[in-house]
């Protein structure tokens, strides 16, 4: 996130306010304190995907039957799969002039969902992939301090359909490591008004301190979201449950990659198969076998997929092809796609 030395200073004064306000609200549905004991951190989640799995979060057991689908053949990487890049559209809407993430609808064909970084209130943009404005929905309830990433996927029970907003940016390391995301059900835009029926908040916080993280996605094998700081040297991933009771998750390191770049933007595939790590001139790619977990699949060495030319690109998300959608912030910025040439 780039922005003027006013702006950031603007940004972290609502910060400290903001920061106050949450540590004073105990009380506050979505942000209790956490009164679990600090857990121990590892480096690798030995989730199981496919049966029934001990979570790393809660020590709750859920059993899953859904496993990823992907194939991808003897000799290649997932990344062989991809071809060139192309513009579909530009973006239409005055508004959207920081988009800071992105997901695909998974209910309503060509209808993509983008918001801006802090600045704007809690609202979520949707457009049809050549950019045609579809309207701007107000998420009730939310708090738009600093989002920084979206992306679609079921509840806990890995029902649904969903788009999760993440407050989770900290520049200035003035959060006391509390973050949140908001879930809103993947709607059609045609079928609402001005705002969304409903929100539920999710509020988590780090077992470790405070991180900036601009990228997360949602596992739909093994539900449970996963945040991927924003580093020089490394990109912590944390596991986070998608559990909403009110209280306040603690978070679980499960793996610390060394990228030699900053991530700004994750996804996960419809089917759980694929996970993209997005940075301003670089996709990674990591493939999931079935029975793997996130954390054991991202012990591969990543592979290098097409990465669109993008001014400050900081979003990605996958549609149900296995293809894949970037934008840019600023205004009247070109939507662009990747295609999956299997």
């Amino acid at each position: 996130m780039r922005r003027s030395t006013f702006a950031l200073i603007l940004v972290a004064v609502v910060a400290v306010v903001a920061v106050v306000v949450v540590r004073l609200s105990d009380d506050t549905p979505g942000f209790a304190r956490a009164t679990t004991s600090v857990p121990t951190i590892t480096s690798i989640e030995s989730t199981s995907i496919g049966g029934t799995a001990t979570s790393p979060t809660d020590g709750a057991t859920t059993t899953t039957s859904v496993v990823p689908g992907l194939v991808v053949p003897s000799g290649s990487t997932v990344c062989d799969l991809y071809g060139e890049w192309t513009a579909t559209g530009t973006i239409t809407n005055s508004e959207l002039v920081e988009a800071s993430g992105l997901a695909v609808s998974r209910t309503t064909d060509d209808v993509l969902w983008s918001h801006n970084d802090s600045g704007d209130g809690p609202r979520l943009y949707a457009f049809r992939r050549d950019g045609t404005d579809l309207g701007v929905f107000e998420v009730p309830g939310g708090f738009a301090f600093d989002w920084e990433d979206m992306s679609a996927g079921p509840d806990e029970n890995g029902d649904g359909h969903y788009l999760y907003v993440g407050d989770i940016g900290d520049n200035f390391d003035i959060r006391g490591g509390v973050i949140a995301l908001h879930r809103v059900e993947d709607l059609d835009p045609a079928t609402m008004t001005s705002r969304f029926p409903r929100s539920d908040p999710l509020a988590f916080e780090y077992p470790d301190g405070t991180h900036n993280s601009e990228a997360f996605f949602i596992d739909p094998i093994d539900p449970a979201v996963y945040l991927v700081t924003k580093a020089k040297d490394e990109a912590l991933v944390f596991r986070g449950s998608l559990v909403v009771d009110g209280e306040r998750s603690r978070l679980e390191l499960v793996a610390t990659l060394s990228l030699g770049g900053e991530v700004s933007g994750a996804d996960m595939s419809f089917d759980g198969s694929v996970i993209a790590f997005r940075g301003y001139r670089t996709v990674w790619m990591w493939t999931r076998t079935a029975g793997q977990s996130v954390a054991e699949a991202l012990t591969a060495e990543p592979c290098e997929a097409p990465s669109p030319e993008e001014r400050q690109g900081e979003s990605i998300a996958f549609d149900a092809t296995y293809s894949y959608w970037t934008l840019s912030e600023g205004t009247a910025k070109d939507i662009h796609t990747v295609p999956f040439d299997d």
